[in-house]
């Protein structure tokens, strides 16, 4: 029925009617019986054909939107679209794409981009081999052309998603992309930016020699102006050393990467520090022993002297070894001593400094991981009893006036997690965990006060906690009532009618079946969480 000609947009009467039919077809190839699939992909096919090439950028955003369509109609866990894994699955859709990237409007660029990016995401691998070149070579040969920035951030992006789902495929095109990615870490868009050390990070596991690069990136972060770039090179840096493939970087491209971990450690961005403490983490897991512990000694341990921004910054690196390489600290008791040396100077009660919360809000964050880390802080660790001293102090009414409110939500929430988790280390020092976050139930500050009701909720026991094998009782209530002096006492009469009004319900909401947990509680999600970025 599709004769030769008989699509031409707006000049016959079929090609009225060519919209309908591209959404109709589309949408059968997600069908659930495959004589359906495979008799609606050979009309697709057909009619793709015979529209002109020249109306191919009018059709791009129907198509777009028919596949979205048939995607996201998909059934629960079915991952593919199943007309895309036929032997020549996206052949129909793909020059249209490609002729709206070449030749189409900015916006119908965009739209081709990010339709290239959704027949990636949702074909098999397997049914890619035949297309990687055709997605990627047009890719490549118009990004470096001037663009909007949403165009290129889709362009890196889909690159990017080409690496991951076929990186064997990509392998002939490495060159050219490295070359792509790290001038997109100079770009002046942000998303651009991110976009291209997104991709660089798929990229990095797959090359062979990582030493150019970081020679590249060294360069590239000492002449940037802007903090921007900076901190898009210093992603990429990041991605090398937690590459399966560091353990080849020479010593040469090892004192590169050093210096950078040590630039700027006074820096005021987060997001420079979050990155520099990353890479320094990964380093001490990439270099030898010996070097590493040198490394923790002098950029990662508080030293009586040091000022309020100089234990951020080593603490900020001391958080990043222990979620990246906690098996230094293990075996080595002074290694562990250190750190609890550490948070227990950055948390004094008696520092009076405007920037104090610089160093604070780390310390809370390095003893929350190191409790909950069972390598580093074992049952009956000297370490234990100082680090949850530590996190009491920062909420405890005679102490909490000397740190600020995100600290002590950030306490709060640490103390809570080992309640949750290690309740066994937790329980000695119960009462004093609970008094605190009492004491904090009604605080002005709705993150603070939410963090002490999940705090005492743990503490007590109250909660459902499947994974640790305990259903919740008022065993633990009952207890730091009798503890207090009973429920007469001014504690023990607060905590009964704070559990009446609100933690018996919290309990409760705990045992539901559809509950789910507010865990921030695994300290390996702070890496995952620092790597991530929005997606395209």
């Amino acid at each position: 029925s599709f004769a030769p000609h008989s699509a031409a947009r707006g000049r016959t009467a079929m090609g009225a009617h060519v919209v309908d039919w591209l959404r109709i077809l589309i949408d059968l190839l997600a069908a659930p019986v495959p004589l359906v699939v495979e008799a609606s992909w050979t009309a697709l096919d057909a009619l793709c054909r015979i529209i002109p090439k020249d109306d191919y950028d009018g059709y791009v955003g129907p198509v777009s939107r028919a596949v979205v369509h048939a995607t996201e109609s998909l059934p629960a866990g079915q991952a593919t679209l199943p007309g895309f894994n036929l032997p020549k699955g996206v052949g129909p859709l793909l020059p249209i794409y490609s002729q709206g990237l070449l030749a189409g409007s900015p916006d119908t660029k965009e739209r081709a981009v990010r339709g290239m990016a959704r027949l990636v995401r949702f074909t098999d691998p397997a049914a890619l081999r035949l297309f990687a070149t055709g997605i990627t070579g047009p890719l490549i040969r118009i990004v470096g052309d001037r663009h909007p920035p949403n165009v290129k951030a889709a362009i890196l992006s889909t690159l990017g998603l080409l690496l991951a789902q076929v990186p064997q495929l990509m392998r002939p095109f490495l060159p050219q992309l490295q070359r792509t990615f790290v001038r997109g870490l100079s770009e002046l868009d942000d998303a651009v930016r991110r976009r291209a050390a997104m991709a660089l990070s798929a990229l990095i596991p797959l090359q062979t020699r990582l030493d150019p690069l970081v020679s590249e990136l060294a360069a590239g972060i000492k002449s940037a102006e802007e903090q921007g770039m900076k901190n898009a090179m210093m992603k990429a840096v990041v991605a090398v050393v937690q590459a399966p493939n560091a353990k080849s970087l020479s010593a040469a491209s090892i004192q590169a990467i050093e210096a950078l971990t040590k630039s700027n450690a006074d820096s005021v961005d987060s997001r420079w520090q979050l990155l520099r403490s990353q890479a320094f983490g990964a380093l001490c897991g990439v270099v030898p022993q010996d070097a590493a512990l040198q490394l923790i000694g002098s950029n990662a341990i508080i030293d009586a002297g040091d000022s309020v921004p100089a234990q951020a910054a080593k603490l900020h690196c001391l958080a990043a070894v222990i979620a990246e390489s906690p098996a230094l600290f293990a075996g080595s008791s002074e290694l562990q001593s250190r750190i609890a040396s550490s948070v227990d100077t950055a948390l004094a009660p008696d520092v009076a400094s405007v920037q104090r919360a610089l160093a604070s809000l780390p310390a809370a964050r390095v003893a929350k991981n190191t409790l909950l880390n069972l390598d580093i802080a074992p049952a009956g660790s000297p370490i234990i009893a100082p680090l949850i001293e530590a996190l009491v102090r920062v909420v405890d009414p005679p102490t909490m006036g000397a740190f600020d409110s995100d600290t002590q939500q950030q306490a709060l929430a640490g103390l809570k997690s080992v309640a949750k988790h290690r309740f066994a280390i937790a329980e000695p020092q119960r009462d004093a965990i609970v008094a605190a976050a009492m004491a904090h139930v009604r605080d002005r500050n709705i993150t603070v006060k939410l963090a002490a009701e999940r705090c005492a909720l743990y503490a007590l026991r109250l909660a459902n906690v499947p994974a640790e094998g305990f259903a919740g009782d008022s065993r633990g209530l009952d207890a730091y009532v009798q503890n207090m002096g009973g429920p007469a006492s001014d504690k023990g009469k607060q905590v009964v009618d704070y559990h009446r009004r609100v933690l018996n319900k919290l309990a409760d909401t705990t045992r539901e079946l559809d509950y789910a947990s507010d865990d921030e509680d695994d300290p390996h999600r702070e890496r995952a969480g620092a790597n991530s970025d929005d997606e395209a």
